[in-house]
């Protein structure tokens, strides 16, 4: 879900941050009673339930760097979501360009930025080296999948520090290793994806799977070391326009 550069080293930053090229690692095998699992279950579905139901937009900043080069990027953009249908992330640059424009839906996508001359399109199985399917699953439908199993407590090394409840999830291809935790009024969530070609981090804080002000996600690609942060700065008060979850390249020349 917080030095300026000139624009070309702005988009390699993000183009490196998108590389996903880890091998997959077998998933823990925990053993879950029936009655744990239907403590699970039941709980995963309250959780999914603080969801959005109608569509939104939200203004994010963006903070990046790659460890290799150095390189760092910090913006803002926009994102509009139509829960479990479409997405529409802009990111900007230094100067107001457009650094990367992503569209996504369940059952294509297309992944642009500008000054790379790089557009990507494709169908429901995202690309690889492109965070598709991972934006797919946590903006579309965020815990979404079939539960295999669940234990509460800290789990085995190896896994994000946690003490709250944890959960493996499978949707298509990946597996979802995810702790949910809460302190107060705070919702704290951390994941590690794996797919035969990614091995991918995030880690949540904030009040829901509602966005909120401040909210804040962690993002980092294991095999390349990029990190990557984007901080809610305020969840617009209006729905986005529908237009802004059509196909970009079957909008009239000059749509956004």
């Amino acid at each position: 879900m917080n030095g300026p550069l000139t624009l070309a080293p702005v988009a390699m930053s993000i183009a490196a941050a998108f590389a996903c090229a880890c091998a997959s690692q077998a998933p823990l095998e925990w053993k879950t009673t029936e009655a744990e699992w239907r403590i699970a279950s039941a709980r995963l579905e309250a959780l999914r339930a603080t969801q959005p139901t109608e569509p939104y937009g939200m203004v994010v900043r963006v903070s990046l760097r790659e460890p290799r080069s150095g390189k760092a990027f910090e913006g803002r953009g926009a994102v509009a979501v139509e829960p479990h249908a479409a997405l529409r992330m802009i990111l900007l640059g230094p100067g107001g360009a457009t650094a990367l424009d992503a569209w996504i839906t369940p059952s294509a996508f297309r992944f642009e930025v500008p000054p790379l001359h790089l557009l990507r399109r494709g169908a429901a199985q995202g690309e690889a080296r492109l965070p598709v399917d991972f934006f797919r699953e946590w903006f579309l439908a965020p815990l979404g999948g079939r539960l295999l199993a669940s234990v509460a407590g800290p789990a085995a090394t190896g896994l994000p520090s946690c003490s709250g409840q944890w959960f493996v999830l499978r949707r298509g291809v990946a597996t979802m290793t995810v702790c949910e935790d809460e302190a107060g009024e705070r919702l704290a969530i951390d994941a590690t994806r794996r797919a035969p070609s990614a091995l991918e981090r995030l880690s949540f804080r904030g009040t829901s799977l509602s966005p909120h002000a401040g909210d804040r996600a962690e993002y980092e690609d294991v095999l390349s070391g990029v990190r990557a942060s984007v901080e809610v700065e305020k969840v617009d008060d209006t729905p986005p326009d529908p237009l802004a979850f059509a196909d970009p390249d079957a909008l009239p020349k000059g749509s956004p």
